[in-house]
């Protein structure tokens, strides 16, 4: 376990509590338990002293069996005595009655008998020799008192006298030896240092177990933090506790939610501005390349309109023909400047939702003889020729969108098939509606080219000089188209030659 982790701390927390209070025992023992002893000893002589005084009825013979029962219960030694040395009972006497005492005065009498204290072979007749000598009979009255009687090998005895029947004049010696209650203290504190070791080793064990138990689920939580602070919101809190524990549990896997389900929707809005910052970058590089093509598209003709304006002011063009050259040019370009701003008008209106679409039947193939009838003079002077025979059918769409469709389709066609090419034009149904294809021979177009061709104002290398290219736009007016009849487009390069198709919707008459 890490010192700094909470495992570690709830477990050193334990074993502290453990340690101090084993300890604080220790001490009281140390410090304490010698006076407490002594005062239960006290406490236990008195009580005997009480139990004698109440059962005693005046006899020996009465009283021995009360005497041996309580001696066998506390570990006081019990003698009855009266003030003239007379032992009625005592327990220490083990030697025949009738056996005397060698020499001395004669102190007690047992039965008749006496015995000399200075005989201390019997260590009871000593304590009980002592105890007599040691208290004033007389003045004791009905009470009793406490002594420290100590023999001549320095034994000493914690010792009661008390009167139990003042009138017979009767007492009671009761005793018990100090080595006994230093013995019972040394045993009780070697048994106090093994229990405390034990104690402390089994609440030691039990805090590694209950720390591991305890902090298991709050280092689980800690780590769903961690995993949260990473924008890691899969794993969630599996404990199933009820108490403060689990709702805490709980509450980090609410969070968790709350944090997945908030982080998403910032990084959609943050997806969202960055497409949306994308998308104005492009439209301003697309406006600011509109600007310098549709500079460069109307530089060319204002030029040459300028030009030949300032030759016919000056008279440089005396003859007819060249004055008619002179204006026939201006018309050219004054006409290729308004194909060129009616064109960016449509293209601005479609592109803004603008163009209103008025919905027909058509005659597709009708659309295109008309189509090809429109541009027969420019495909009879290359020697192409154009098949539309496959083009019969009948939709409902805006006319004018789709004959623009098809004008830049063909236009295009013509542009770029070499002369005495074939173009053909097909229509077919789909299951979106109608699909119209225009194909002409030729080369084709680089793959990586075929998505750039319907951006404004590109054109392909073979398509730069003013002579075969067009103004650019024609492409991108049918996408435009394409999106106002939520229809599509496209090109392919085929065996042969290149096709664009234009696939728009069928629409039914309740639509429209």
């Amino acid at each position: 376990m890490k010192a700094h982790s909470i495992r570690y701390k709830f477990f050193a927390g334990i074993s502290v509590v453990a340690l101090v209070f084993i300890g604080v025992l220790l001490v009281l023992n140390l410090f304490f338990y010698d006076d407490y002893y002594m005062m239960t000893r006290r406490n236990e002589l008195s009580t005997v002293y009480q139990s004698v005084r109440r059962s005693y009825a005046g006899g020996s013979g009465n009283i021995a069996a009360t005497l041996d029962a309580l001696e066998n219960r506390s570990a006081a030694r019990l003698a009855v005595i009266r003030s003239n040395g007379t032992i009625i009972y005592a327990s220490s006497f083990t030697r025949d009655a009738a056996d005397p005492p060698e020499g001395g005065a004669p102190l007690f009498g047992y039965n008749g008998m006496f015995l000399d204290f200075n005989d201390i072979r019997f260590r009871g007749y000593a304590v009980l020799a002592a105890v007599f000598a040691n208290v004033d009979w007389h003045t004791l009255g009905s009470d009793y008192q406490f002594l420290t009687v100590s023999l001549r090998d320095s034994d000493q005895y914690l010792c009661l006298a008390g009167s139990i029947d003042t009138q017979a004049d009767t007492y009671l010696i009761a005793y018990m030896p100090y080595a006994f209650i230093e013995n019972n203290s040394s045993l009780n504190l070697v048994f106090l240092l093994i229990a405390g070791s034990c104690a402390l080793l089994i609440c030691i064990i039990f805090a590694y177990f209950l720390s591991r138990q305890f902090t298991r689920p709050l280092i689980a939580m800690a780590g769903l933090a961690d995993r949260m602070s990473e924008l890691d919101f899969s794993s969630k809190y599996e404990g199933q506790e009820r108490d403060e524990i689990g709702r805490l549990g709980q509450s980090l896997n609410r969070l968790s939610a709350y944090l997945e389900q908030a982080v998403g929707e910032l990084q959609q809005s943050n997806t969202q501005l960055a497409q949306q910052i994308q998308e104005k970058e492009r439209i301003d590089n697309m406006r600011r390349e509109f600007i310098v093509n549709v500079s460069h598209e109307l530089k060319t003709p204002i030029a040459l309109i300028q030009g030949y304006a300032e030759g016919l002011t000056a008279g440089v063009a005396d003859d007819p023909e060249d004055r008619k050259f002179y204006c026939d040019t201006i018309a050219d370009e004054a006409d290729h400047m308004n194909k060129l701003v009616m064109q960016l008008l449509s293209l601005s209106k479609l592109e803004l939702g603008a163009e209103q679409t008025f919905y027909e039947e058509i005659d597709l193939h009708a659309l295109c003889e008309e189509a090809v009838r429109k541009t027969a003079v420019l495909c009879a002077s290359r020697g192409l020729t154009v098949d539309y025979a496959d083009t019969r059918a009948t939709v409902r769409t805006d006319a004018g969108l789709l004959e623009q469709v098809l004008m830049n389709y063909l236009s295009n066609a013509i542009r770029y098939t070499a002369d005495g090419g074939r173009i053909e034009i097909t229509a077919h149904r789909t299951g979106r509606g109608v699909c119209l294809r225009v194909f002409n021979e030729g080369s084709g177009l680089p793959e990586d080219e075929l998505p750039k061709i319907w951006e404004k104002f590109y054109r392909t290398d073979r398509a730069r000089s003013r002579e075969n290219g067009g103004t650019g736009i024609g492409l991108s007016l049918v996408r435009a188209i394409a999106d106002t009849l939520h229809g599509s487009c496209g090109t392919e390069n085929v065996p042969g030659g290149i096709s664009f198709w234009f696939e728009f919707a069928d629409v039914p008459e309740t639509d429209a």
